[in-house]
């Protein structure tokens, strides 16, 4: 009961959902960072990646950075 209890006080602690609210805004906002720097430039980095044989795609360093491209190959 006591366990429960002091999970009870931690969960609803403000302090607590401040901390869990900022982390999940943090990588909400990351996320879309990175969606929308990849819709800006698909247009320019894809048409190397799309060129390039599957053998390059996997053992190409500077590539492999841009795998992400393989979602807008449709549109290049």
């Amino acid at each position: 009961m006591r366990t429960l209890i002091m999970a009870a006080v931690l969960i609803c602690n403000p302090i607590t959902m401040a901390v869990i609210g900022g982390v999940k805004w943090s990588r909400d906002y990351n996320a879309s960072m990175k969606t929308a720097y990849e819709e800006r430039n698909y247009a320019r980095v894809c048409p190397e990646y799309k060129a390039a044989s599957k053998w390059d795609r996997w053992f190409d360093q500077n590539l492999g950075y841009i795998d992400w491209c393989e979602k807008y190959l449709d549109r290049v």
